[in-house]
């Protein structure tokens, strides 16, 4: 019997080279996106994962396409990033290698690494699961807000910045290493709280999981993973907190992610 997998494509990339992967994947998996694609059936709703009992994913591109789709993604379900030619800190499924890896897959010969993600309630308005960060930022230009952060009263900040990066340990590697943060291996319990541009010097603090409550002076919004927006209003309450756990695969052979970037 085939496994039944949701997939997603990078937007722009379906050529012959992936045609041709999808060709081979059909015969293993029973296929279906929001996206049309080839061999695929075509779905309105990620309703579907749970109604035809989907048990993997697959992405095609980068750590950008694995991103977008594990949102929808609950804990159950394993996650295949195949890499089409960037770092794949992430997407760690090399396109070359496909083969081998639909055998050890099959086969059962992998490693399910259990991702850690955050979730944000803005009011009463509760945000996706996000695998990287969540980045809260100013949105007018003409003044520096008043960040007002309090972590279990382990951690409590009210300075002036541009604006807040909270990571998971995935997300050691994205946003928050631009902005000189620290790289940590991807299976440890952990926030990272990076200021961004802040009027007063501080330091990027890590801490144990927990709620962190924080609100912005003025007009903001918050970015999830780098690809959703969310408004917040003047002095809004924000909640940010451990979200579900993202089940990620990874063949026994694969680099760590502070490996991936130290190449």
């Amino acid at each position: 019997m085939k496994v039944k997998a949701i997939i997603a494509v990078k937007e722009g990339i379906v050529n012959q080279e992936v045609s041709g992967m999808l060709s081979i994947l059909k015969e293993y998996f029973e296929l279906f996106s929001m996206q049309d694609l080839p061999y695929v059936k075509k779905v309105e709703s990620y309703k579907i994962i749970e109604s035809e009992n989907i048990s993997s994913a697959i992405t095609i591109g980068g750590d950008g396409t694995l991103l977008g789709l594990s949102r929808y993604l609950p804990e159950y379900v394993e996650v295949i990033g195949i890499n089409m030619g960037g770092r794949g800190v992430l997407a760690q499924i090399e396109k070359d290698n496909l083969g081998g890896f639909i055998e050890s897959y099959l086969s059962k010969d992998y490693i399910i690494e259990k991702r850690m993600r955050l979730k944000a309630k803005i009011s009463d308005l509760e945000t996706v699961n996000v695998l990287n960060e969540f980045y809260i930022q100013r949105a007018n230009f003409n003044q520096t807000p008043v960040f007002s952060l309090n972590a279990e009263d382990v951690v409590n900040i009210k300075e002036k910045m541009d604006g807040l990066i909270i990571s998971t340990p995935s997300g050691s590697t994205g946003y928050n290493y631009s902005n000189r943060g620290p790289v940590v291996e991807q299976d440890l319990e952990l926030m990272i709280l990076n200021p961004v541009m802040s009027l007063k010097v501080l330091p990027v603090i890590i801490v144990k999981p927990c709620k962190i409550n924080l609100q912005v002076s003025s007009h903001a919004y918050i970015i999830a993973d780098g690809q959703l927006r969310y408004e917040v209003l003047p002095d809004e309450s924000i909640t940010v907190y451990r979200g579900d756990y993202l089940s990620l695969v990874k063949l026994k052979s694969s680099s760590s992610q502070i490996q991936k970037i130290l190449k």
